[in-house]
This record gives C-alpha cells, structure tokens and sequence, in this order.
C-alpha cells in the first residue's frame, strides 16, 4: 500500500509559530542529535496522530508546550492530514481535524469525530466489515473487526527493540498482550496466506468447533449425571419393594424408572392403608367428642354458677315475705304496698327459675358421662389397631416415600430434557466438513512463501559485512515466536546466541527489510509503505563508543559497523526504487552524524533536522506557556 509521510506540524500553546518538520518520499529521511532532544518522540507522534489510544509523548517540555499535534501523508495517491489535540496528562484526547485533500489549518479545531475518521482509514487500508479475527484470545474476541492499526507492526522499530534479542516487534509500543495476540491473528494475512474469504470461513469452523466443545462438556455433564441418576434410581427401587410397593427382582435402571414412574400414578391409599385409615377416623371421632365434652363441662360450671347468683338474689328477697306479713304495722300507704307487691313478683320467679334448672344441670352431666363411655370405647378401638407397630410405621413411610419419589423422579425428567435441547453433533460436524472443503488448503502455501521471504531476507543478510563469524549462515524464520534465527549450513540446529546487540539489529533490519520487499511483491494492501527506525547506532552508544553530543565513533570497527547498516538501508531503497520499480519511505532517529551516510554518499539518505547547539524538536521559545491557556487552542 503506497504511504509516505510529508510533514509533522506542532502547534504551541504560547503561540509561538508552529514547528515544521519537512519528509520526502522514495528516502531515508533522518533526523540527527544529541539525547533529550525529541528524536524519540517524532515516532510517538506519529504514532499518535494515527489515533493511538496510549499516551506515549513525552510529557515534559513537549507535551507540555504543544497544543496540538499534527501529521500530513499520503496514501494511495489520496494527500490526508489529521490534527490531534494535545493529550492532558495520560489521557488521550478524542479532538480530532481531518482533510482529506491536504488543507492544513491555521488554528486546528476539531471537525470529525474518532470513530468516523477510522473508518475512513480503513477503507484505505482495504478493511471492511468481512476482514475479521478468525479466533479470538485474552485481549481480542473473535469475530472482531481488524483494526489497521494491528498492521503497524510491521512499520516501526524503536529503540527498545531495534536491537532486542527476542523480540523483533514492537510490541510494547502499543500494547503488548493485545498485539502480541494481533501480529498471529494478522501476520498470513499480511503475507498473503490467507484471504478475507479465508478468514471468514475459518471464523465459522472455529464457531462451530466452540459449539461442538460446549456440546461435548455438557454431554459429559449429562453422562456424569446419568450415572448418580441411575445409582438414585436402583436406590429408590430397592426401598419401594421394602415397602412391598413393587415386586421383588432385578431390574435395570431404565426398567426401574419405568415402574417407578407407573407406581407413583396407580398407588391408592385404600389398597395399602386399611388400618391407618380406621385410626384417622377413630382419632377424628375422639377429636370431635372430647370438643363435645369442654363445651359441656365449661358450660356446666357457668351454669351453676349462674344457680348460685339466683340463690344469693332469692335469699335478699326472703325479708319481702315478713313485711307483707306485717303490712298493718308500716306506714300503710299506697306506695309501699305497691312496692312490696312488685318485689314479691319477683321473689317468685326467681323461686320458679331456681326450680327449673334442677333438671338442666343434670341432664347436662348425664351427657358428660354418656360421651366419655364413648370415648373410652374408642380408645379400646384404638388400642386394638397397629398404631404403635412396625405395621403401622410402615404405612405412614410408604405415603412419605411416594411423596418423594414423586418429587425426585419430577425432578430427573426436567434435567433429562437437556440432551433433546442440544444441538446435533453430526449436523454440526457435516457443516465444518463442508466449510473444509471450501476452505483453501493454505498449508503448502504458507511452506512455499515462508521459503520465499526467508530467501528475500538472506539476500539483504549476505549483503551484509559485520555478521562476523556468523556471516555464512543461513536464516529461517521461527513462526512460532515471529523471530529471524540464523543456522549453520553444515548443521540443523540454529545459533543459540548470536553475540552481540549489533549483530541482532543486523537480523531485526534484514527481516523488516525482507517482510516489506515480499509485501511489495505481493501487491498486498494492508501494510504500508513505510519504517520507522530509531536508532540502529543504539548498540555502539550502549558501549560508550559513540559520542551523543557530536556523532561520532570512537572505535573504528563500529564506526565501519555504522556505515554498513546505513549501507544496507540505502541499497534497500534503491532495490525498491530500481528492481522493484516501486516506492518506499524510511524516516531514521539516529545519533550518529551525517558523516557516516555522506562519506561515501549514500544517495537515498535526506537529512530533515540535526538537533545539536541548540537545536530541538520544541524551539526554546515555545517551551514557555500561557497561563490559562495550558493544552488548549492556539493563540493567534
């Protein structure tokens, strides 16, 4: 995919006018200086202005003097520019402008929103909605669209691992957990492996190998719990011939549900409980009598003490019957007489009721004693019956066992109903052999164009002069940890260790510069034509014979080691330029002087800025703030 960055563009918070950074296209564009100078930071820039979700600018000075961040490329023929909002702390911001025909803003103001200008990239990255994660992982689900972002891997060595010993991409720059998953979800896609097509029906046989598995658990669930059902089943058989509920032999498991299952809908009370049910209603009949009795003897006592009031009241009105008597020696008036007349009513009837309840008091005590034979009738009954027997106890268990059997054999038929639920195995089987056979055998091709791309790398690798005793080897490329190993030719083991960090960033730069010509060739669409290196001479400063602050290299073999890489990244271009008949662009975050690519000139090296005396990615006028006005718009 044709890709080359012309301009980063930094607006500063105090207004001061924006920093340029000018690159061309078909070279090695270098940016040259001392430490702490923001070389370093021109690929987190990058890296941020195509939407990274991770702050990685530099904070300090930097992130604290621009207000907004800004990239100006060309893809496929098309000019874009994407202006980003500076990040506050470790926030990334979401203010995003967009050009898709090269205009570049004075003041940049946000116009599109993330999600939207991502979809935009994509389409020219030839991602659409089908390009997806055939299997899934920790960090990335299956199914998910693939973002382009996944395909910066193959674009960008840093400095943590231009020289790395077992890591060969830039992981860590992103995020590593989820790229690491990404580079094996994309890497022979890139390669041209595999297709979108390939990848959507790898996605559905994965689907149904997961479907397959979940049937698989839950048929050896249902088998585990088949087993404790049978063992409950033959458990709950023997028990209801103890209870003489089914006829005593063996009985498979299956037999035994089925004539558990017919006792539970043919068992009768009657037929087993003659006695228990003469007990409950003979204890029903006790019930009803003794209820009678503390009526009646509850009753009685208010009854007789009502008596016992009526006595009392008779024997105050005994005096009435005197002074009638003796009416001639009161004041005979009217009143009185009438008086006395009125009481001795009353005395009378009194007299009558006190009478009259004779005969109910006792015909109340005669029913007492007539419902208490009654009782004691019953319990001679009851003493007759099996109500303190193993007969008896029997009984009651066998109404407790059908209430349980009921239950736990209700219980079995709703678990059992899971196996009718489950999808068909065969069926689902007999769609992955049908997918199989759509499905393009990539294993041949992926042996055929490891071999090739491994015969691209050793091209570049015995172009090479500073490999040393390892200079006759042979690479190959692990697949599996995504990690070029050399072999010696007379042996099938490779090197286990190949020396020092100089020779490991030989093999990193061989491998990228390997991966990129194969991906040309290819006319494969999703890796652009672009890499970002940042400092080779990273080994020689390690060892303190490369001076940061001028570029030079004490030591004469290193600085010959220099110029071979340099050597290397010109005749990649070149090959890329004249053999290739196509473009590419290397932007290089070097110490090292310009003296080690003009001396002998290296015809595709472009020198944009040499940050010595002085000199910085942030000029020292934009360093100092606006108070208020700290990440925000420019001032003009």
């Amino acid at each position: 995919m044709k890709f080359y960055i012309t301009e980063i563009r930094l607006w500063f918070n105090n207004g001061h006018k924006p920093r340029i950074l000018t690159f061309l296209p078909n070279k090695i564009n270098v940016i040259t200086g001392e430490k702490s100078t923001g070389k370093s930071s021109t690929l987190s820039i990058i890296d941020y202005c195509l939407l990274s979700s991770r702050v990685r600018v530099v904070q300090k000075i930097i992130n604290d003097s621009v207000s907004w961040y800004g990239l100006t490329f060309s893809i496929n023929d098309k000019h874009f520019v994407i202006v980003r909002r500076a990040p506050v702390g470790n926030t990334v911001s979401k203010d995003v402008y967009f050009s898709s025909n090269g205009e570049i803003p004075e003041s940049p103001t946000a116009n599109i929103g993330i999600d939207k200008l991502k979809s935009i990239i994509e389409a020219e990255f030839s991602i659409d909605e089908n390009l997806v994660v055939p299997y899934g992982g920790k960090k990335i689900a299956a199914g998910s669209k693939i973002s382009f972002r996944y395909f910066l891997l193959f674009n960008t060595l840093s400095e943590d691992t231009i020289a790395h010993t077992n890591v060969f991409f830039d992981y860590e720059l992103y995020d590593s957990e989820k790229y690491r998953e990404a580079l094996n979800r994309i890497f022979f896609l890139a390669l041209g492996v595999d297709d979108a097509s390939n990848i959507l029906v790898k996605e559905k046989i994965v689907a149904l190998e997961a479907e397959i598995d979940k049937i698989e658990k839950k048929e050896k669930l249902v088998q585990k719990e088949e087993r404790l059902f049978n063992e409950k089943i033959i458990e709950l058989l023997i028990k209801a011939q103890e209870y003489d509920l089914i006829e005593r032999s063996l009985m498979l498991p299956e037999e035994a549900y089925k004539r558990l299952s017919s006792l539970i809908t043919q068992f009768r009370p009657a037929t087993y409980s003659n006695n228990l049910k003469q007990v409950e209603d003979l204890n029903k009949r006790k019930r009803t009598i003794w209820r009678k009795v503390r009526n009646l003897e509850h009753f009685d006592i208010e009854y007789n003490t009502y008596r016992e009031n009526l006595k009392r009241d008779y024997d105050s009105l005994l005096p009435i019957e005197y002074l009638k008597a003796n009416f001639s020696e009161l004041i005979p008036t009217l009143e009185v007489k009438s008086f006395l007349s009125s009481i001795e009513e009353s005395l009378i009837k009194i007299r009558k009721e006190i009478t009259n309840k004779k005969t109910i008091s006792t015909n109340v005590r005669t029913e007492i004693a007539e419902l208490k034979r009654e009782l004691a009738n019953i319990e001679k009954s009851l003493n007759g019956l099996p109500t303190n027997t193993r007969d008896f106890t029997d009984e009651v268990g066998k109404f407790i066992f059908i209430g349980e059997l009921k239950s736990q054999l209700a219980f079995y038929h709703d678990k059992w109903n899971i196996l009718e639920e489950l999808p068909r195995r065969d069926l689902l089987e007999a769609q992955i052999e049908e997918l199989q056979v759509i499905l393009k055998d990539t294993n041949e091709k992926r042996r055929n164009i490891l071999g090739v791309l491994e015969l691209v790398i050793q091209k570049y690798f015995d172009s090479t002069h500073s490999m040393g005793v390892y200079q006759s080897y042979k690479v190959y490329f692990d697949e599996a940890t995504k990690i070029l190993k050399l072999r010696d030719p007379k042996e099938i083991l490779s090197a286990s260790n190949i020396g020092s960090k100089s020779n490991y960033m030989f093999l990193h730069l061989c491998l990228f510069f390997g991966l990129h010509e194969h991906f040309i060739a290819q006319k494969q669409p999703y890796v652009p034509q672009f890499l970002l290196l940042d400092q080779p001479s990273q080994p020689y400063l390690e060892k303190s014979t490369l001076n940061s602050a001028t570029g030079e290299v004490s030591d004469d073999d290193d600085r010959e080691t220099i110029k071979d890489a340099f050597a290397l990244l010109n005749k990649f271009i070149d090959n890329i330029i004249k053999e290739q008949k196509n473009s590419f662009q290397m932007i290089l975050l070097e110490h090292a002087s310009s003296q080690y690519w003009e001396n002998p000139l290296l015809e595709h090296f472009h020198l944009v800025e040499e940050y010595r005396n002085g000199n910085a990615l942030i000029p020292k006028e934009a360093i100092a703030p606006v108070e208020g006005n700290h990440n925000g718009d420019l001032i003009s």
